[in-house]
């Protein structure tokens, strides 16, 4: 009985977040997703604009940056995922920007970083934009699942909210964070995590997280993708770590 009161009050908590979140908007000027200074446009103000680090030449698969055209990981293991296309390089500012959305409870910020990530990748035409799913304890914990609001941005943004779908992949258990975790680690963590319906069957997949890391998150749900029907899967990111 106590452990249901508990969810049912973080439950009311987070019904009640978007409204005090809107007052604050309201009553707060717009601020630097990376310093949290004030801006006249978001999200990066002129500094941090400067600051950001942009995709560098690599691994054509999963966006290494690197020498081969092809990394080493993805020759031994290829991903499900046919290829990951993101707005920059985890670091500085856009790191900053990242942890603020994830961990700061600014989803606000959800909107500029959209519309930031739209205009620096290409959205495969026709494809369906679907985002990972968080896990339902932390997304209670939260208030919101960012990747979900990274991708309903996005999609706005790019003219594309039509292709948007919501609750066409889900997250079928509980995974510990991938923080801390080695490659080997983080795709046993999540396999056998995701699972999606027939909604994307014979259609192109755009799927859309805030980073991509080692892609064992983003290869555990491209294959539940591929599995539903999916014909290919391309990853959308705010950030990929070196």
């Amino acid at each position: 009985m106590f452990a249901t009161l508990r969810v049912s009050a973080a439950s009311a908590a987070a019904a009640v977040r978007p409204l005090a979140r809107s007052i604050a908007e309201l009553v707060w000027p717009p601020r630097c997703a990376g310093c949290r200074e004030p801006v006249a446009a978001e999200p990066f103000c002129p500094v941090c604009e400067e600051a950001l680090m942009p995709m560098a030449s690599g691994c054509v698969r999963c966006g290494l940056p690197g020498p081969e055209p092809v990394c080493g990981a993805c020759l031994a293991s290829p991903p499900a995922f046919a290829a990951v296309r993101a707005g920059g390089l985890f670091g500085g500012p856009l790191a900053d920007a990242v942890h603020a959305l994830k961990y700061g409870d600014r989803p606000a910020i959800a909107r500029p970083l959209g519309a930031w990530l739209a205009a620096r990748v290409a959205i495969p035409e026709g494809a369906a934009i679907l985002s990972i799913p968080l896990g339902r304890r932390r997304r209670i914990e939260r208030g919101y699942d960012q990747a979900a609001l990274l991708a309903d941005e996005l999609a706005a943004a790019a003219g594309r909210a039509g292709d948007r779908r919501r609750g066409v992949l889900v997250r079928i258990r509980e995974t510990a964070p991938q923080v801390g975790r080695g490659r080997a680690e983080r795709a046993r963590n999540v396999r056998g995590a995701f699972w999606a319906t027939c909604a994307v069957e014979g259609r192109e997949v755009a799927l859309v997280d805030d980073v991509v890391t080692t892609g064992a998150t983003a290869d555990a749900a491209s294959r539940a993708l591929l599995d539903a029907g999916a014909v290919r899967v391309t990853v959308l990111a705010l950030a990929r770590a070196e």
